[in-house]
């Protein structure tokens, strides 16, 4: 592995290469969370704008506690469960003795 390194670093045009490929590939990087923060905040502001613009108007439905508790009720003996579920493994070996014919 150092052998590769030290013949990397040993030419210049490839080490420029290389660290063009880092940046455009960081850019990149930085560009698609720069996409998803805008678009987080926009979304944020949009609820914010509703919550405090149109809340007069058309309020948020209210939450009925009763609802939720007999659903939790309801759900409570198969949360308890212990599923324990494991997947087959196809890629065990045969545990038969006899010979195989390979052809």
């Amino acid at each position: 592995m150092e052998d590769l390194t030290e013949r990397i670093l040993s030419h210049p045009l490839l080490s420029f290469a290389l660290a063009l490929l880092c940046i455009l590939l960081l850019f990149a990087v930085l560009k698609g969370l720069m996409k998803l923060i805008i678009s987080s905040l926009v979304l944020v502001a949009i609820y914010l704008g509703y919550v405090s613009f149109l809340q007069d108007d058309y309020p948020l439905p209210e939450i009925d506690e009763d609802v939720i508790e007999r659903w939790n009720e309801w759900i409570e003996p198969y949360r308890t469960i212990d599923l324990n579920v494991t997947l087959p493994d196809f890629n065990q070996t045969i545990e038969d003795n006899s010979p195989r014919q390979v052809e």
